[in-house]
């Protein structure tokens, strides 16, 4: 029995080759997770890349939205003088319109006054010829009656030496 006995201790006994073996699956295991460590290392290290990438990715996104948001700004800016710059381009169109108007009735009653004052002149002449014609009748009666009244004395005359006979 006690030989059995020890025949069993014997067998439950590890081995130098069972330590060995145990020692390997060790180094196996303590290398398996060192190599576990640095991939999680390196994992976590390609995060904080990825991280600090998006974070540069977004501040660039965030550059290129602002710089969209002013170019908007500049471009409704733009819009808003090109409206005014119309505006003003069509009321100076329409001052214009007026004072062609305006000098076009001024130049029509320059016309008008031109009319009258060349009609006003005619009949001035008109008048001036009427008065010399007025003037040429009256001198030619003037000698007539200057004839008439020479004829007149000499019948006189007549009369007297006839009657003084």
């Amino acid at each position: 029995m006690a030989q059995e006995s020890n025949e069993t201790t014997r067998e439950q006994a590890p081995t130098s080759r069972d330590i060995d073996a145990l020692q390997m699956q060790m180094n196996e295991a303590r290398q398996e997770s060192q190599s576990a460590r640095q991939f999680a290392q390196q994992a976590q290290n390609l995060a904080r890349q990825a991280q600090q990438q998006s974070r540069q990715v977004q501040h660039q996104a965030n550059l290129a939205q602002s710089e969209a948001n002013q170019a908007n700004q500049q471009a409704q800016q733009a819009r808003q003088q090109a409206l005014q710059a119309q505006n003003q381009a069509q009321q100076a169109q329409n001052d214009a319109d007026r004072a062609q108007n305006q000098a076009q009735q001024a130049q029509t009653e320059a016309n008008s006054s031109q009319q009258r004052a060349q009609s006003a002149q005619d009949q001035a002449d008109q008048a001036g010829q009427l008065a010399q014609q007025a003037e040429d009748q009256a001198t030619r009666t003037q000698d007539r009656v200057g004839q008439w009244e020479l004829q007149l004395n000499q019948l006189r005359q007549q009369t007297r030496h006839l009657q003084n006979r």
